[in-house]
């Protein structure tokens, strides 16, 4: 009678017990966000834990050991096609991101198995690269670790670990020239499209990206004797000042500045008064 009546009693206390439990938010909310970059997409998700007035790297967050970088599973990070992590290759897929904090320096850790809980299951022998990397102060202090992308070029970006007073940085380098190289030979030697846009464009890319001069200002001709255009003479005139021959570039940004007034572009009539001011200054001193 007496094991009944106990029984009867721890069944009702762990049944009171458990409807007592008050359904709280996570201290370490999940968190996880997707990016172009270039022409690629990165995704990260990862656990985003808050300082609540403790030291971090250092105390919470020991130095010289294993971090997941977050709470709870491990961060994992995705790039849909080959990329370069600090000039290290990261082929397309899925992997975890961990990192070995210390004062001066942090250790990097990309690790070819991406479903772990923290680091539990953690083998070196899966790790795809590792590298060194300098904490920096942060620009404010964040209560929160957060992991960011910034600082974005048409090819890259940086890759933000940030938490208390300190940040690290990871370069994001994509094969954008590779891909458009590659579409410029398919389009114009390969497909021989023959469009005016497409020869302007691809002597554009040529000439921002200090690419073959010569072939550039090959595309600029055919696509101005295709049509002539304010902006397709403008650049012209550009190439034909970065070769050296002032004279000529002068000429041919006059006959931009007409096309453009007819037309009353007054973006490019503004730009092309600077580049002859410039140029005649220029031409003056040889």
């Amino acid at each position: 009678m007496k094991n009944v009546i106990l029984s009867t009693a721890l069944i009702f206390l762990f049944s009171n017990f458990s409807y007592a439990q008050l359904n709280l938010p996570n201290a370490s909310p999940d968190s996880e966000f997707k990016q172009q970059i270039g022409f690629i997409e990165m995704e990260v998700k990862y656990s985003r834990p808050s300082a609540r007035g403790r030291v971090i790297f250092g105390g919470l967050v020991p130095f010289g050991e294993m971090w997941r970088t977050g709470a709870h599973d491990a961060t994992t990070i995705h790039f849909s096609d080959l990329v370069k992590l600090n000039d290290h290759d990261i082929p397309s897929g899925t992997y975890s991101l961990f990192t070995i904090p210390n004062q001066d320096e942090w250790t990097i850790v990309i690790n070819k198995v991406a479903e772990m809980h923290g680091t539990s299951d953690y083998s070196q022998e899966q790790d795809l690269v590792r590298f060194k990397v300098k904490p920096e102060k942060s620009t404010r202090y964040y209560e929160t670790f957060t992991i960011e992308v910034n600082d974005f070029t048409k090819d890259g970006a940086t890759l933000y670990l940030v938490w208390e007073n300190t940040q690290v940085r990871l370069n994001i380098k994509t094969n954008v020239d590779d891909r458009v190289m590659a579409e410029i030979n398919d389009r114009i030697n390969v497909k021989k499209e023959d469009r005016p846009s497409l020869y302007y464009q691809s002597s554009l890319y040529y000439f921002n990206n200090n690419k073959d001069l010569k072939q550039a200002y090959a595309w600029i001709q055919i696509a101005n004797n295709k049509s002539q255009d304010a902006t397709y003479l403008q650049l012209q005139a550009k190439i034909e000042a970065a070769s050296g021959d002032y004279t000529s570039a002068i000429k041919t940004l006059k006959k931009s500045t007409d096309l453009a007034t007819a037309k009353k572009l007054e973006q490019v009539i503004a730009a092309n008064g600077k580049l002859a001011e410039e140029w005649n200054k220029k031409s003056n001193k040889k």
